[in-house]
């Protein structure tokens, strides 16, 4: 792409000074670049967009390969200037090449108007041959998988001088279903013309038999075209969300303690017993965490227990018991219990993630399904990113407009819907 730029800069400062001139070689050598860089922008995801870009693309081919020819019939690759016809053409292919390239990448909304361009460019040229011209192509992208049946049209001036109108696809001939003397139209079943694994395009060639001057001389005239490839499936795709979940905050370790005793036992050596209950709720409006119980003392004198009623993040509640020694005036009875428990709050953060990859199609939607509401809080989009089979990114963000896809949210369910813009 630089080493082209460079030189149509070259070219087009030269073009300042009327003297200045190009050579069949220098001439010959842009072309082959133009056609290379036409080309690959044909097979782009862009082509998707708007068939005008395929059309353009193929027309700016089509006067490539006639000012190619037309060179090499005249003054051929060599150091000798271009015609002023010649020169003519050149210095248009230039500037509509380089237009086309700017529009793609930046002002795809203009695209009819080089197109526009470029068939007036083939009529000035062709206007005064008494030959078949093309002045527009109709080939829209072939679908892998998905075209039944491929419609092109050919549109231009003086068919009807044909002997013979085909277009050659991969060696096969395919003679028009419909033709007048200024359109063709070929109707292809999709069957005949599989892709080997490695194409992205089918080169292809329109093929005029003629007869033409005084003594009716038979000729032959072809002019190429690209057919782009494009898969069904154009890239995957995955969808980036953001959602706030609920987190636990625990507090730090708090201890609680209680104690029981009793009096000494009667004479007859009774033993006297007692308990101590405890009861309590967590606070500052935070709950129990009853896995978190830990007892981490529990002494006695002589006899006693505890039991917990109630270990629930609302409370806690038990008791503990003591006795006194069993004999006449045994001692008193004392225990204690102390344990430590954890109260916890429920707090709020936002996690980020992504769906799996899906394929995509410009066929038919797809829809990414996102997690359910959590607490009522539901998932939130950030954005999509495909990344196309011309590796190509492309970041999808609701609140902005894409001219390749769309990407809407189901306002029920939450679902990310992605599909072709078109």
């Amino acid at each position: 792409m630089k080493k082209l730029f460079l030189l149509l800069l070259i070219m087009l400062l030269s073009y300042n000074n009327i003297k200045a001139q190009t050579s069949g070689a220098a001439a010959l050598i842009a072309l082959d670049e133009i056609d290379a860089i036409v080309s690959k922008q044909i097979n782009s995801i862009d082509n998707l967009v708007t068939n005008a870009i395929g059309n353009s693309g193929n027309m700016i081919l089509s006067l490539t390969a006639r000012l190619k020819k037309d060179i090499n019939e005249t003054i051929g690759n060599t150091d000798k200037v271009l015609r002023e016809n010649q020169q003519n053409l050149f210095n248009q292919i230039l500037n509509l090449s380089e237009e086309f390239n700017l529009i793609i990448k930046e002002r795809i909304g203009e695209i009819d108007l080089i197109s526009s361009k470029i068939s007036q460019a083939a009529n000035d040229f062709l206007v005064k041959k008494k030959e078949p011209n093309i002045f527009k192509f109709e080939t829209p992208p072939f679908i892998l998988d998905y075209t039944k049946e491929y419609l092109i049209k050919i549109k231009g001036s003086s068919f009807d001088r044909s002997e013979s109108i085909a277009i050659i696809i991969n060696g096969k001939r395919y003679e028009p279903v419909q033709s007048s003397h200024v359109e063709l139209i070929f109707k292809i079943d999709s069957s005949q013309i599989k892709p080997k694994l490695e194409e992205n395009y089918f080169k292809a060639k329109v093929s005029f038999d003629y007869r033409s001057g005084l003594f009716k001389k038979e000729k032959n005239k072809s002019e190429p075209f690209i057919i782009p490839i494009i898969p069904l499936n154009v890239g995957k795709a995955t969808v980036f969300y953001e959602q706030e979940l609920p987190e636990r905050r625990y507090t730090d370790f708090i201890s609680y303690s209680c104690d029981c005793s009793t009096g000494a036992s009667n004479w007859k050596g009774d033993k006297r017993h007692e308990t101590t209950s405890f009861n309590f709720n967590p606070s500052g409006g935070r709950l129990f965490d009853p896995n978190s119980i830990n007892i981490t003392e529990w002494s006695r004198r002589y006899d006693g227990s505890y039991s917990f009623d109630h270990k629930t993040e609302q409370q806690i509640k038990g008791e503990i018991s003591c006795y006194s020694k069993g004999k006449p005036f045994g001692g008193g009875g004392f225990s204690k219990l102390t344990f430590g428990y954890k109260e916890y709050d429920i707090i709020y953060k936002i996690y980020k993630n992504q769906t799996a990859y899906k394929e995509i199609s410009s066929i038919n939607p797809v829809i990414f399904e996102l997690p359910d509401p959590v607490d009522s809080k539901r998932p939130n989009l950030s954005y999509v990113k495909i990344l196309t089979y011309d590796n190509r990114e492309i970041i999808l963000i609701p609140s902005v407009s894409n001219i390749f896809f769309k990407v809407n949210i189901n306002p029920v369910t939450d679902d990310v819907v992605v599909r072709w813009a078109n």
